[in-house]
């Protein structure tokens, strides 16, 4: 009898301890420790974006421990983004007695991102990315009644959401792009 309990808190143990251990970084292969970051090829006519998307997901995969970001030589995978496209398009008019107006803008960045694992020479993901931002005319986002970023806040409510409109709309479709990419990274296997 002695012997089944002892057993049952082993078991019981064993459980918690492995669960304990749990991370993001549990999704990954073990034998991917880093990643080197090509600089980012930039096709679009606007020339900060690649910065701005650069610099998040640089930010990110170093704030969530992910995968150490390291140079070409000692690398174990690599990461290479291509700006395809970046657009704005209206997005909301509104009819004027003669004209339609443009209300808000979609800013749209798509991408192409590559995830290559040198250890095994395997392409782990290779797709296509499209995120945006939306912008009015006002001077400041943060007092334009719009969600800009598509989460439910407005304004003041949203701490994203302040600054030039247009800059703003660029920075929120960055961020959502690192976002999409350290989310793909962590759900691959």
């Amino acid at each position: 009898m002695k012997l089944i309990k002892y057993l049952g808190y082993l078991t019981l143990l064993l459980v918690i301890n492995s669960c304990s251990f749990y991370s993001l970084k549990g999704t990954i292969p073990s034998h991917i420790k880093n990643v080197y970051i090509q600089p980012i090829l930039n096709k679009s006519s606007d020339q900060d974006i690649s910065d701005l998307i650069d610099d998040k997901l640089n930010n990110l995969l170093i704030s969530q421990n992910i995968l150490e970001i390291v140079d070409y030589d000692t690398a174990d995978s690599k990461i290479e983004i291509t700006i395809l496209e970046v657009s704005d398009l209206p997005y909301t008019l509104s009819k004027g007695a003669s004209f339609e107006k443009v209300n808000e803008w979609k800013f749209s960045v798509k991408i192409r991102v590559k995830w290559s694992d040198y250890k095994k020479g395997d392409i782990v993901f290779d797709l296509n990315l499209n995120e945006w931002g939306i912008y009015g005319d006002s001077l400041d986002i943060s007092n334009d009644g719009i969600d800009n970023d598509g989460d439910g806040l407005i304004d003041s409510e949203d701490s994203d959401e302040n600054g030039s409109p247009r800059d703003t709309a660029k920075l929120i479709a960055a961020n959502k792009i690192a976002e999409s990419i350290l989310s793909k990274i962590t759900s691959t296997w």
